[in-house]
């Protein structure tokens, strides 16, 4: 089975917006080289992705809001690089999986599970529930889009929603500002195509309980503003390695 797993900085921006200006240096010197030495032990291929891809315009994407009468023409913060990683889930392999910068990947994580279509982990933040309560998501989860595994028929197929998406400008589903409403509107037409994989596979640390070492869990997720100073404390344990 041809694997791929990639992650994407385009510019300064890895496409999650923070306000910590020490994370991206973070990620960079102590996260991400755990995803390759990851990739490296089972086989998969790594890719970095730092441009954004040709024939697709996401820069509409970049204001930062959640209300419905936001002026579009305002601007904002940037998050259109969020949406270059479904526009990167067309790649010629069996199995895609793209990773947030900001997720840690212990000597001990498991090989990659089965892939049947596309798999996430459930989001437990309450700042999804106005969005799950008016669609209907396969079994009403709302799924974190920080850790996402894809076959090829789902890649392909989310990968074409994102493009119309990007071509029509599309606001956000339900006034909801993310690229998480798009992926998980998706998977509210795709229920077929939508699993949900167990906790251990993106654990969000500042969402779950805090643990003083993470055995049993595989990608260790420090989401959000909110973690930066929980991923600095683990490194100061010794915890990442």
């Amino acid at each position: 089975m041809k694997t791929i797993v990639f992650q994407v900085k385009v510019g300064n921006a890895s496409g999650y917006v923070y306000n910590d200006s020490e994370a991206l240096d973070l990620f960079d010197e102590y996260l991400v080289p755990t995803v390759k030495r990851y990739c490296e032990k089972n086989g998969y291929d790594y890719l970095k992705i730092d441009k954004y891809p040709e024939g697709h315009n996401c820069r509409w994407f970049n204001y930062n809001t959640k209300s419905e009468d936001y002026d579009y023409s305002k601007g904002g913060k940037n998050k259109s690089a969020t949406l270059v990683r479904y526009l990167s889930m067309n790649l010629d392999y069996d199995r895609i999986v793209s990773l947030d910068n900001d997720i840690w990947i212990p000597k001990h994580a498991e090989p990659l599970p089965e892939v049947f279509g596309h798999c996430a982990v459930q989001d437990r933040g309450k700042s999804w529930e106005t969005f799950r309560k008016q669609t209907k998501l396969p079994n009403d989860i709302f799924v974190n889009g920080g850790v996402q595994m894809v076959n090829r028929k789902a890649g392909q197929s989310l990968y074409r929603y994102i493009a119309d998406i990007c071509k029509n400008q599309t606001p956000p589903i339900n006034g909801y500002h993310s690229d998480q409403s798009y992926m998980n509107y998706w998977r509210s037409q795709n229920k077929s195509l939508s699993f949900v994989l167990p906790e251990k596979w993106n654990y969000m640390v500042g969402c779950r309980k805090r643990l003083e070492n993470y055995t049993g869990i595989n990608f260790v997720h420090y989401a959000g503003d909110a973690t930066r100073k929980l991923l600095k404390e683990d490194l100061e344990k010794g915890i990442i390695e």
